[in-house]
């Protein structure tokens, strides 16, 4: 005979995923709660926009607030950024980019990137989706970039070559 009580949802099941432990979620049970910048995040903005006292600024969602996890000081390179990117986890980076126009000049431009990588986990992709509209209406004078590998950063920053194509051309 079948219980209704065990297939209420109230008890809860071991499950291989999460060995019986009950998942939290950053946005569980208020869907529509903003997740807001910290003055400490907003304040690392206005410095790398400003200041340019980083090269890039690496931000994390802790909870309902995004904070700084990381920055890159002013002198470091392209190469140290895409180190500083997590394999599993999603970030928002905010990136001082110098580049030399085609009449010479030197300029630089700011990126606000959304990394998004395949293994990070659904939940963290879709809270990190959530929360880039709040966060980026902070961010004013950046291009934006969505980015899942390494790849998609270098293709949008302009530095992939040709020879980094993989495919072979018939």
């Amino acid at each position: 005979m079948l219980d209704l009580k065990s297939c209420s949802g109230d008890m809860a099941e071991p499950h291989a995923k999460t060995a019986g432990i009950p998942l939290q979620y950053a946005n569980s049970g208020a869907s529509s709660a903003p997740v807001n910048p910290t003055e400490e995040a907003l304040a690392a903005f206005k410095d790398i926009k400003m200041k340019r006292k980083f090269r890039f600024v690496l931000f994390r969602i802790d909870g309902l607030a995004i904070v700084v996890d990381n920055a890159g000081a002013p002198s470091a390179t392209h190469v140290e950024l895409l180190a500083s990117l997590p394999h599993a986890d999603c970030r928002y980076v905010i990136y001082d980019h110098d580049v030399q126009l085609p009449d010479g000049r030197r300029s630089s431009k700011l990126y606000f990137l959304l990394w998004s990588p395949p293994s990070a986990s659904p939940n963290h992709k879709m809270g990190y989706a959530h929360g880039k509209s709040a966060f980026r209406a902070h961010c004013d004078g950046c291009l934006d970039i969505n980015a899942s590998d390494i790849v998609d950063v270098q293709a949008a920053l302009g530095l992939a070559t040709d020879d980094d194509d993989d495919d072979d051309e018939f």
